[in-house]
């Protein structure tokens, strides 16, 4: 599979707080893809995307051995994904015009036709195939909480005033839950990793009808993020997309 990734500062925002990784041949978790979207202001934000992923690939790179078990690849990336939180959490503390920065963090990473994935915030993964697109993910928000409990659908979280309250994120608190699974990968699966500037502006029949076209891979992520723009770009968009 290739991996392409996209991301911009949308229409309205001055700045992007999202950061995006996609793994090099010679590191050491192969076909690793981040999506993280920042929160804590201008510069809150930006210092905490870039500064989870660093710490995760730095926790990575000192526990995680390639010659171990395919199945300790979702025990290093927990780790690295709590170990990225202490790192926020104490930047935060440590300097005022960072106090209350955060970061949401999805991760996923193929191996062996295994998709291993952590979550947390409401940053998303969907798979796509045969004309369907499956969300892997539950969003950490205050409104996907409603639709649990029934109190709203789907539609009206989309649009909800509240929507982008999440209700977990790397840096608040210091102890964090991270949601985990292993998809295992089929042939004609494209998997896109997102940030909520995406699926906030393009519904998922949208989505589903770019990713549905003939278009290479590159071209289907050109064309996310060009029609969340269009549609009114109101926060930074990232897609990572894989295929």
């Amino acid at each position: 599979m290739i991996a392409i990734g996209r991301t911009s500062e949308g229409r309205v925002r001055e700045n992007n707080e999202d950061a995006i990784f996609i793994s090099k041949p010679n590191d050491i978790l192969k076909k690793l893809c981040i999506v993280a979207d920042g929160m804590g202001g201008h510069l809150g934000g930006e210092v905490a995307s870039s500064s989870a992923i660093s710490a995760f690939n730095e926790y990575i790179g000192k526990n995680y051995d390639p010659k171990n078990a395919p199945e300790e690849i979702l025990e290093a990336m927990v780790g690295g994904v709590q170990y990225a939180n202490r790192k926020v959490c104490k930047m935060g503390f440590m300097d005022p015009e960072l106090e209350g920065m955060g970061t949401t963090f999805t991760a996923v990473c193929i191996h062996n036709k295994k998709m291993y994935y952590v979550h947390v915030g409401d940053s998303r993964i969907y798979v796509f195939n045969s004309g369907k697109l499956q969300q892997l993910t539950h969003d950490h928000s205050y409104v996907m909480d409603l639709v649990k409990m029934g109190q709203i659908t789907a539609d009206e979280a989309r649009v909800h005033p509240k929507r982008n309250i999440i209700t977990r994120a790397l840096g608040i608190p210091e102890n964090i839950d991270v949601d985990t699974g292993i998809y295992t990968v089929n042939s004609g699966d494209l998997i896109l990793l997102c940030t909520d500037g995406l699926n906030g502006m393009l519904t998922d029949e949208e989505i589903s009808e770019i990713l549905g076209t003939e278009e290479s891979i590159k071209k289907k992520a050109d064309e996310l993020v060009a029609k969340a723009n269009e549609l009114g770009g109101h926060d930074n968009i990232s897609v990572i997309l894989l295929g």
